[in-house]
């Protein structure tokens, strides 16, 4: 809890809430949000955001708000306390500048390419083709399914082992028949599989240096896959 709580955004303090019987800290992130189509990872996100704020670093402290106890919602830089909003105006906390579904699933990506130790890469054959498919564990307890190649992100480097394009899984998995988004170089996110793809979202340059430079170095000793 504490590194996801780190990788959050800070936060001012804005409105007070004061709890209700049958409130907890996920139906209060998922009301906050006030969007119908929020993923359970941004409503797991918002509710960490709001136990950040609140000093509710552990998950005792999550799980003991009591009847009348007053939290306070995030307002996150840019955004106008509620104490501040002229009358008549909303008071609901949002999320500024949400990530697009293709930035959430490269956010991702990064993490588990530096944090999950399952990772693993493989080179496709031909080897000129240059391109190498990260795999790591997964499992699904709804199902029961259990893989240790859960495709993550394939990718192309070029004569010299450098970056060139990638492919991934948007977090919604809005195409069944292959990868949703396409990368560059430049950190722009397309769409797959289209004639004249939209662009579906923008990485920065930091982020693309950090992932690309993870992604060359594991192509070092690839194994190839037949």
């Amino acid at each position: 809890i504490n590194y996801m709580m780190r990788k959050l955004p800070d936060a001012q303090k804005g409105a007070v809430r004061k709890i209700k019987k049958g409130d907890c800290l996920w139906n209060i992130a998922k009301q906050e949000l006030n969007n119908p189509k929020a993923t359970n990872k941004q409503i797991s996100e918002y509710m960490l955001l709001i136990a950040k704020l609140n000093g509710l670093e552990t998950l005792d402290k999550m799980n003991n708000l009591k009847i009348n106890d007053e939290i306070y919602m995030p307002v996150l830089q840019g955004q106008v306390p509620a104490a501040e909003k002229p009358s008549g105006t909303q008071t609901k906390t949002q999320v500024q500048n949400p990530k697009t579904d293709a930035e959430q699933a490269f956010a991702q990506i990064k993490d588990d390419l530096f944090n999950d130790e399952s990772i693993r890469v493989v080179q496709a054959s031909p080897r000129f083709l240059r391109l190498y498919h990260v795999y790591q564990n997964y499992t699904n307890k709804e199902v029961g399914y259990t893989t240790n190649s859960h495709p993550v992100i394939s990718f192309n480097v070029d004569a010299n082992g450098k970056f060139q394009k990638g492919s991934f899984e948007g977090e919604k998995n809005i195409n069944n028949y292959g990868y949703d988004y396409n990368i560059d170089e430049n950190g722009t996110i397309t769409e797959n599989g289209k004639y004249k793809p939209k662009k579906e979202g923008q990485i920065s340059q930091e982020d693309m240096r950090l992932v690309t430079k993870r992604l060359e170095e594991l192509t070092y000793d690839a194994p190839v896959s037949y």
